[in-house]
């Protein structure tokens, strides 16, 4: 059997015929045409009766159409805040996490919207929750174990759940559709949106004011945040 020259994994007939099943899945996914069998073969090349000896339901078209969604847009692995980081870096952070992902996800618009409207569906009522299909909560704790120690698990989990909306298919639709947001707009109101959120939390903690909490000309004369670092998103198609 053959091996790709990319990744060393087979490539032999049926290799091939299931990857361009799977790449037909994405582009119906992208194009938000109807995720079905028939459909997927006739963009793929292939007979039906083949295509259903790999995709045997229209689940399995959305479960291979989707993977690639399930994947992380961040590349640097170990960008996540050490235990105790001063509320100001903490918001600069936040702010490096949600420009990345808002633009991965403005960037997957239509996926994320397909997305989301096959998971309001009735035929998917018992599935698992979206939250859990996503990398959202993973992110949000990972920013949050830099919360500084006086915040109580109380108003921790209360800001998880704050910042839960600033992040997917979720931010996408409502600054685009219900506030009418640019996608410029939309990323730099998400922004803000999890500074204060932190900010907040901060200083109901320990009663003092935040830079991340004052007016924008205020935050305009923070130095250079020399402390933040970039974060650059992956190739296209990856991560939620």
């Amino acid at each position: 059997m053959e091996s790709s020259p990319e990744t060393g994994a087979p490539s032999g007939p049926r290799e091939r015929t299931l990857r361009l099943l799977r790449e037909a899945g994405r582009e119906l996914l992208r194009t938000g045409r109807p995720l079905t069998v028939p459909a997927a073969a006739k963009l793929a090349g292939v007979s039906r009766a083949t295509a259903y000896r790999y995709f045997p339901t229209n689940d399995a078209v959305v479960l291979h159409a989707t993977m690639s969604l399930a994947d992380d847009p961040l590349t640097d692995l170990d960008w996540a805040p050490p235990t105790a980081t001063s509320p100001s870096e903490l918001g600069a952070r936040a702010a490096d996490l949600v420009r990345v992902t808002a633009a991965w996800a403005f960037d997957h618009e239509t996926e994320l919207r397909t997305m989301l409207r096959l998971s309001l569906g009735p035929e998917w009522q018992n599935v698992e929750p979206r939250r859990g299909l996503t990398n959202r909560g993973r992110w949000i704790a990972a920013l949050l174990d830099g919360l500084p120690s006086e915040v109580q698990p109380a108003a921790r989990e209360r800001l998880a759940v704050a910042l839960i909306p600033l992040f997917g298919s979720d931010a996408v639709v409502w600054t685009t559709d219900m506030a009418q947001l640019s996608r410029d707009q939309a990323i730099e109101l998400l922004v803000w949106m999890a500074q204060a959120l932190i900010a907040a939390t901060c200083q109901a903690a320990d009663g003092s004011d935040h830079v991340a909490a004052r007016s924008p000309k205020a935050r305009e004369r923070q130095p250079a945040a020399a402390t933040r670092r970039t974060l650059r998103p992956r190739g296209p198609r990856t991560g939620l």
